[in-house]
């Protein structure tokens, strides 16, 4: 049997391979199967020290930091995209709010050295205030108009101004040859090319009108408008013999010195929407001393209607406020004197005012001196001076007022020096009689003397009287209120004429307008706008600068935002 069971070497050598093949397959077969179960059953050991084990974490790890890698940056790629597009759109929606901002509300900075585009905080606050529709007409096409100067191109600026603080105001540009309908429908002849309308309600009945030239948007120097007085005229007459404000600039556009376009404008708007609207009648026909053109301007500027009136032609209008009478150097006839009386009456209810400058200039007018002493004042034939070096400038009768009522300062902002050129001295005949009465304003210190024109003898010492207010009152059957008439007599007409309301450094203009807007009984608004000079062009704005403006900030600077932004984010997704 043991023979049997022995193979033989050739057997051995034919069947060995094959067995040991078999062998060891299923001996691998065995292990690869308890790897695998341990794997999934997580009992394998990664340090087991097992062929591939090494080789199969390192293929894993690569795989997997990638994989946390492709997250982090989409993470950041997709908030860098997002704070991208939020600040673009936020660029572009300043941009598109800043504009509507800027069109609506007056938010824009004067860069220039005048200010010349700018209006006074006074003009601001009474256009603010206005509560009905006011319409400006510019007869002339805006580009011919913005055209013609640096002046006019200011005063569409101011008007722009106007309209953004109160969207009650508009303005509107009418070719004067292509819209003759227009000009007819309000029935002026006078509208020439460049004139400007301000009226309010134009779509309803036209209430109001207030016609602003070009020559009211100027304001000239003072040598040549003492030159032009010197030879009986004015800039009016001029430009009404030269046919047109533009045909006078042409010729006389060098003596201009300043813009008074914020003036001009306030006073035509003060003028149309005042409710109780208030009329100034300056006297004339007599050879009157001063023409009191600076007076004229302040009180339109402040809203008065101003007339000219001659009286030895006219009647006093009835609705005539206050009357200027300027020191004549021809007395007034009876019948003139008895106008001014009649006017003061007022038909018994009083209510009317005056205002009656003296000067040394002025020969004897015993008429005009009778009236005024039955108001209680009498006006002297001297001249007032002063002894005190501290109470005059350069000469003894340029003096300065040492006294000076509180009554109607209302509108004073600041207390100032008031000046008394050459003044005649003032004398008061009562203090009350029945229902008239009297009192000082404005007086001397008591080194004053008065000094005799042709003698310079001393005929007077002490304080003197350089302003007084006379007083006639009507009183009211039912509550007792009393109405009154007033006569302010300022002893020195060169006190309110050009060169002393002027002059910044004295109180003369703050003072005397005070006076009659009290007497008056005006709205004050305390408006005393100074005109803007105009020397240059530095830092102004032309329209192909705007242009470049806006589209640089309203377009060119979020493009670049956007594509400096669409970079980062490419350069970020790829890093």
């Amino acid at each position: 049997m043991a023979e049997d069971n022995k193979n033989t070497p050739e057997e051995l050598e034919n069947t060995a391979p094959e067995s040991v093949e078999n062998n060891e397959k299923a001996s691998s077969g065995s292990v690869l199967d308890d790897i695998v179960k341990k794997q999934r059953e997580g009992k394998l050991s990664k340090d087991s020290g097992k062929p591939g084990d090494d080789e199969d974490d390192e293929d894993d790890k690569p795989s997997k930091e990638k994989k946390h890698t492709n997250v982090k940056q989409l993470k950041h790629g997709m908030m860098a995209t997002i704070l991208t597009l939020i600040f673009v759109a936020a660029v572009v929606l300043v941009n598109v709010i800043a504009t509507v901002i800027f069109e609506r509300y007056p938010l824009t900075i004067d860069l220039t050295q005048e200010k010349k585009y700018s209006i006074s905080e006074q003009s601001e606050d009474y256009v603010k205030s206005i509560d009905v529709d006011v319409t400006v007409t510019v007869f002339a096409t805006e580009e011919n108009f913005l055209a013609l100067s640096d002046y006019t191109r200011q005063a569409i600026e101011v008007l722009k101004k106007y309209t953004q603080y109160n969207d009650r105001i508009s303005y509107r540009f009418v070719d004067i040859d292509s819209n003759p309908d227009i000009v007819s429908e309000y029935g002026i002849d006078t509208i020439t090319a460049y004139d400007i309308m301000v009226e309010t309600n134009p779509s309803k009945d036209v209430k109001r009108t207030r016609k602003v030239t070009m020559i009211d948007l100027l304001s000239f120097n003072n040598d040549f408008l003492t030159n032009l007085s010197n030879y009986g005229m004015s800039i009016d007459t001029l430009v009404q013999q030269m046919g047109s404000s533009i045909t006078f600039l042409q010729y006389y556009g060098g003596y201009v010195e300043a813009s008074r376009a914020d003036e001009a404008f306030v006073s035509a708007l003060m003028a149309v929407t005042d409710p109780n609207p208030m009329t100034a009648v300056f006297l004339t026909g007599r050879k009157e001393s001063d023409s009191l053109t600076y007076l004229h301007t302040l009180l339109e500027a402040n809203g008065y209607q101003i007339k000219d009136i001659d009286i030895t032609k006219e009647n006093i209008p009835d609705e005539a406020t206050v009357v200027v009478v300027a020191a004549p150097t021809v007395d007034y006839l009876p019948e003139e004197v008895q106008k001014l009386a009649d006017y003061l009456d007022n038909d018994g209810k009083m209510g009317k005012q005056m205002l009656y400058a003296a000067s040394v200039k002025q020969p004897e007018t015993p008429n005009l001196d009778e009236f005024l002493e039955e108001w209680g004042i009498k006006i002297g034939s001297g001249i007032v001076c002063e002894q005190n070096t501290d109470k005059y400038y350069s000469l003894p009768y340029y003096t300065i007022a040492d006294g000076v009522s509180t009554n109607f300062t209302q509108d004073v902002l600041d207390t100032k020096e008031i000046i008394n050129a050459r003044s005649r001295p003032i004398t008061l005949l009562f203090d009350e009689k029945g229902y008239n009465g009297t009192e000082a304003y404005v007086t001397s210190s008591d080194s004053a003397v008065v000094l005799d024109m042709k003698t310079a003898e001393t005929v007077a010492k002490g304080k003197q009287i350089y302003t007084a207010l006379a007083s006639k009152a009507v009183f009211s059957t039912e509550d007792g209120t009393g109405t009154y008439s007033n006569i302010i007599v300022c002893g020195s007409v060169e006190s309110i004429s050009d060169n002393y309301l002027s002059y910044t450094q004295f109180g003369n203009r703050e003072y005397f307008l005070s006076l009659i807007n009290g007497i008056t009984h005006k709205t004050s608004t305390g408006i005393t706008i100074e005109p803007k000079v105009i020397t240059g062009n530095v830092y102004d704005l032309t329209d192909s600068q705007s242009s470049v403006l806006q589209w640089t900030f309203t377009l060119i600077i979020p493009v670049i935002v956007l594509i400096i932004g669409g970079i980062i984010w490419v350069r970020r997704k790829n890093r």
